[in-house]
This record gives C-alpha cells, sequence and structure tokens, in this order.
C-alpha cells in the first residue's frame, strides 16, 4: 500500500500515514520506530508499506521512502480545511425558577379513636 506521512516525530520513532485507500490512518510504532528514526521519515514524505491490523488499529510495517516531499504541502492543506470547531455552547441561565419545598405527606386525622376490636386484632 502507498501512503504519505502526515505527521512524524523522529525522537521517539513515531509517525502517521494517510493511507491511499482512504480507510484508517496507519500507525508506525513498536519494532518499525528504529527504522522510521533510521529513514527520517517526515510530514509530506510519500511511502510504500505493509498493513497490520492490530486491536481494530492499523500499524504500517516495512516502510520504504518512494519520494521524499512530495506532497509536503498536504498537512497544512489538510488544516486549512478542516471544519472550524464549533462554538462552545452557552450554559443554560436559570431565569428566576420557583423553588418548591419538600414536605412529608401530613397522616390522615381520624376523627374517632378506633374500636377496641380493631386495636386488639
Amino acid at each position: 500500500m502507498f501512503g504519505v506521512v502526515l505527521w512524524s516525530d523522529l525522537d521517539h520513532g513515531k509517525a502517521v500515514i494517510w493511507c491511499e485507500d482512504q480507510g484508517k490512518l496507519a500507525y508506525v510504532t513498536g519494532e518499525q520506530a528504529d527504522l522510521c528514526q533510521d529513514m527520517e521519515l517526515q510530514a509530506g514524505d510519500l511511502v510504500k508499506f505493509s498493513l497490520r491490523m492490530q486491536s481494530k488499529l492499523r500499524f504500517a510495517e516495512n516502510l520504504k521512502v518512494v519520494e521524499e516531499k512530495s506532497f509536503a504541502d498536504l498537512p497544512d492543506s489538510l488544516r486549512a480545511h478542516a471544519p472550524a470547531k464549533p462554538a462552545p455552547k452557552e450554559p443554560v441561565l436559570d431565569r428566576g425558577a420557583e423553588i418548591i419545598p419538600f414536605r412529608a405527606k401530613e397522616q390522615p386525622r381520624r376523627s374517632a379513636p378506633l374500636p377496641a376490636a380493631l386495636v386488639g386484632a
């Protein structure tokens, strides 16, 4: 598969690749980190690689740089065309709601004492 490096961190040997199939991004980490550092992958590099799936993530392996900085403007172009973040929602203000205190239900009052037959039962 071919892809373009969108981001790389040479100090840690990590990179993120936009894949030609327009699927999920592919990550360079772990065992490939040393190779990434040796190749000095930069954003915009066109690379060829194989994919390995692990826990629903795609990892790039067997990386080879096809052309350095062939798409150097791609990361900035993507940022420029990204949708703007929506403005934070304003909190709903309390507009004078009436607070009703909780009161325990009053027990019904009995007008006459219970008959002795019911009390002793």
